[in-house]
């Protein structure tokens, strides 16, 4: 007799039985095979001897009465359906912020919300749009891609640091080594716009309103930078300082201004 799962179905029970009412009976000679054989797929047949030498068939489904009849299919098409639910978080959490100002004025005022050097929205994307883009992978030099990495780390750690980094002067990091510097400008212009044409309390005073401007570069003659009042500082300012000075000075006086 066959068993699967611990269970013995209905079928095989009624064999039983039937062999037990037989064992009195000697009066056949004849090979005589149980009824009632499950027809169900999967059941497996015991034979063997009864006791007058009957062959005796029985027939145990390999489906017991408590079983539902799920195969595989079932788990398996549940597995690729939690596997198809996992594959959409790729897009929402992974690589760096896109190249553009939208994205780095977010990055930026979301994680410098106490070092921003910018007055609202507008001014930061003023701001970058004076901006070389350089590359994401760019940790260094006079890109947006370097201003985002920066405003991006600082958005988990040390904001005091990489804020400066990735505002408009770069502080030295986000900035070329041969941009025009502070020191120059305001040695510049105190040189050259004395008097009423001098609108700086002193060389600190032109130092600390100069620290955030974006650095631009040598040559600059129009613009928000640095480049662009060293420029009209200079000889300009030396030969007309009251046109030129204006230009130079903080608010740009419509010249050094954002273009």
């Amino acid at each position: 007799m066959t068993l699967q799962n611990g269970h013995i179905s209905a079928i095989a029970i009624i064999s039983l039985l039937f062999l037990g009412s037989g064992c009195g009976d000697d009066s056949g000679g004849d090979d005589g095979v149980a009824s009632g054989s499950d027809t169900g797929s999967g059941g497996g047949d015991s034979t063997g001897d009864g006791p007058s030498g009957e062959t005796i068939t029985t027939t145990v489904s390999t489906v017991s009465a408590g079983d539902s009849g799920d195969s595989g299919d079932d788990d398996g098409s549940t597995t690729a359906d939690d596997s198809d639910d996992s594959g959409d978080s790729g897009d929402s959490t992974g690589g760096p912020p896109a190249l553009t100002c939208e994205s780095y004025c977010s990055v930026y005022l979301d994680g410098c919300t106490d070092f921003s050097v910018y007055a609202n929205e507008q001014d930061c994307m003023d701001h970058c749009g004076q901006w070389p883009e350089g590359t994401a992978e760019d940790t260094a030099g006079d890109t947006l891609g370097c201003r985002i990495y920066h405003a991006t780390v600082a958005s988990s750690t040390e904001p005091e640091l990489h804020c400066p980094h990735s505002g408009p002067s770069g502080d030295g990091v986000c900035a070329d080594k041969a941009a025009p510097d502070c020191a120059t400008y305001c040695d510049t212009y105190m040189g050259n716009c004395t008097g009423d044409n001098d609108v700086y309390a002193d060389l600190d005073d032109c130092m600390t309103q100069c620290a955030p401007w974006y650095p631009g570069v040598e040559g600059d003659t129009a613009g928000n930078s640095i480049g662009c009042r060293t420029y009209h500082g200079g000889v300009p300012a030396l030969g007309d300082p009251m046109l030129h000075c204006p230009h130079a000075g903080p608010g740009g006086d419509g010249v050094c201004v954002f273009e």
